[in-house]
């Protein structure tokens, strides 16, 4: 009975909507080409419509659409139990390299305005190459990896970066540990932990690994990247990888390196780091922590609230289950 009122609601609503906002349901339609099961579920649920595809909800039944993790879902529930300060610092990316600089293992600097070129260009000119992040965005959008062989250069680079008008967090390049460059080897590839923390309890929600395509820096899937799902216990890979599509791959595309079976180097040190940081954010429920393998054991990329589109595609279902333990 409660879901068919449910439903006649879910009518009701589509119906107002239309005669209401007659233009904007259209838009709506259009940017879901014509898909009106994709459009509906957008209005209905904030299912974004590239969720509406990885998640592959044309073949899944309303019942099981509902336990996924959305985007819209993730983003009210983070406001609900994460401290929103404490959640301002990981979602700052030179916030969080100054929080936890003793798992940060390389030199960095904040660039906001035109007073910070020298130090930039002396930073280049000792460096060769550097990384360059906007402080507040994620998906791999605006990572940049620059080179310049004179301070011209780097000058140049610099008022670049400054006509954007963005702050950034400069980095030196991470060095990864051939263990884990075999995958790709011109991107780092990462390790991201989603970690939750249950009044003072900590534990694994879920785990992978990302690794980028060949000649690609970043290994985000937004990036062209591939992602596969990592057994929280034992660390071994336990799925084929995704990128952007539905297709899955049991093997690197371009290295030839076998996904599932494999196992991740150094996987208890790992998650000792993990673990360690979540405490240090008490207040902060649940978060994922990036990390790459380097000569100085685990180091920390950036960190982000939650995010588990690439794992449920992975895993082919939902995870809202696991994460409602509040």
């Amino acid at each position: 009975m409660i879901s068919f009122q449910f439903s006649i609601f879910n009518l009701a609503y589509l119906w107002l909507y239309r005669l209401l906002l007659p233009h904007r349901y259209s838009d709506y339609l259009q940017r879901a080409e014509g898909n009106v099961d994709k459009c509906h579920e957008a209005l209905l649920h904030g299912t974004y419509y590239e969720e509406y595809d990885s998640y592959d909800f044309a073949h899944k039944t309303p019942a099981e659409r509902r336990t996924y993790v959305t985007d819209a879902y993730r983003n009210r529930l983070c406001r609900r139990i994460n401290n929103a300060k404490q959640q301002a610092v990981v979602m700052d990316k030179y916030r969080t390299a100054v929080m936890f600089n003793d798992y940060y293992h390389r030199k960095f600097m904040l660039c906001t305005d035109e007073g910070q070129s020298d130090d930039f260009v002396r930073f280049g000119m000792e460096e060769d190459w550097l990384v360059v992040k906007p402080i507040d965005d994620c998906a791999g959008r605006g990572v940049q990896l620059l080179h310049a062989v004179d301070e011209q250069g780097w000058h140049s680079h610099y008022r670049q970066m400054m006509e954007q008008g963005r702050r950034y967090i400069v980095e030196q390049r991470i060095v990864q540990m051939p263990s884990m460059a075999r995958w790709n080897e011109s991107s780092v590839n990462t390790v991201r932990i989603n970690t939750l923390n249950h009044d003072g309890t900590i534990r694994v929600l879920t785990a992978n690994i990302r690794c980028g395509c060949r000649g690609a820096f970043c290994d985000n899937c937004a990036q062209g990247g591939y992602c596969a799902n990592i057994d929280p216990t034992s660390g071994i890979i336990i799925t084929s990888a995704t990128s952007k599509g539905p297709e899955k791959y049991d093997r690197h595309p371009d290295s030839g390196i076998a996904f599932v079976g494999e196992q991740i180097p150094c996987w208890q040190q790992l998650l000792d780091a993990a673990f360690d940081c979540a405490r240090r954010l008490p207040k902060l429920v649940y978060v994922s922590w990036d990390f790459a393998l380097t000569a100085d054991g685990w180091t920390l990329v950036e960190a982000n609230k939650g995010e588990l589109i690439a794992d449920q595609r992975n895993l082919g279902r939902g995870l809202k289950k696991e994460l409602l333990i509040f």
